[in-house]
């Protein structure tokens, strides 16, 4: 499966270096909000990590996410997105009256495919990849723990987009993200168990994108 892998990295990189493509390639930048739902299982785990007793805070099984990229954009069909998305499971519980912290930095890659569906309206589809990090801000203030760990993952959506302006648009994207990332460190020490925090579930972004208009 390797070979014909590469062969089709080095065929999507031909396409874009080539002189035809190079001189259709345009750049834009993006800015979304999204909800988000998230697995979260083998609470007790993650409660043992942190040193809380069982049952002290229910999982934070949903809550919002913020993020900006860059686009790079070859056609009227096709967009090659990075973007960094900061992931915040809500409705975080307290212990001892300190409020438990749960988030996750992502850097995402993903391509996008879109078809004009009306004169304002365009459909598609995307999907890519993520490298998520917990870091030493996923904490429990209330026992001085905290976790680290990283991961990558996958995400895959539908979308929907009105033209608001020849370079402003304003989409709807809406998919399911798998992103499990184990924790290596709690509090710098490596854990005597295995304990996973699972942002796996479905996503519903907002998406602001600035882009060139037609040439």
């Amino acid at each position: 499966m390797r070979a014909p892998l590469r062969a089709a990295v080095l065929l999507v990189i031909a396409a874009l270096l080539s002189p035809r493509a190079a001189a259709a390639v345009t750049f834009g930048g993006r800015a979304f909000g999204g909800y988000n739902t998230y697995a979260m299982g083998d609470w007790s785990d993650v409660l043992a990590g942190l040193r809380a007793p069982a049952g002290a805070i229910a999982p934070e099984d949903d809550g919002y996410s913020l993020g900006v990229g860059a686009d790079l954009v070859w056609s009227a069909s096709w967009c090659l997105t990075g973007s960094y998305e900061r992931v915040v499971p809500g409705r975080q519980g307290e212990i001892r009256g300190r409020r438990v912290h749960l988030p996750a930095n992502a850097v995402l890659l993903e391509l996008e495919y879109r078809r004009r569906a009306g004169t304002r309206l365009t459909l598609g589809v995307g999907g890519g990849g993520g490298y998520y990090q917990l870091g030493e801000e996923v904490e429990s203030p209330g026992t001085g723990q905290n976790f680290a760990g990283s991961a990558f993952g996958g995400q895959v959506y539908g979308l929907g987009e009105r033209t608001i302006t020849p370079v402003v648009s304003l989409g709807l994207a809406v998919g399911y993200r798998s992103a499990k990332v184990g924790v290596d460190k709690v509090d710098f020490q490596v854990p005597t168990r295995d304990i996973e925090l699972d942002y796996t579930g479905l996503t519903a972004r907002l998406v602001l994108r600035i882009h060139q208009g037609k040439r």
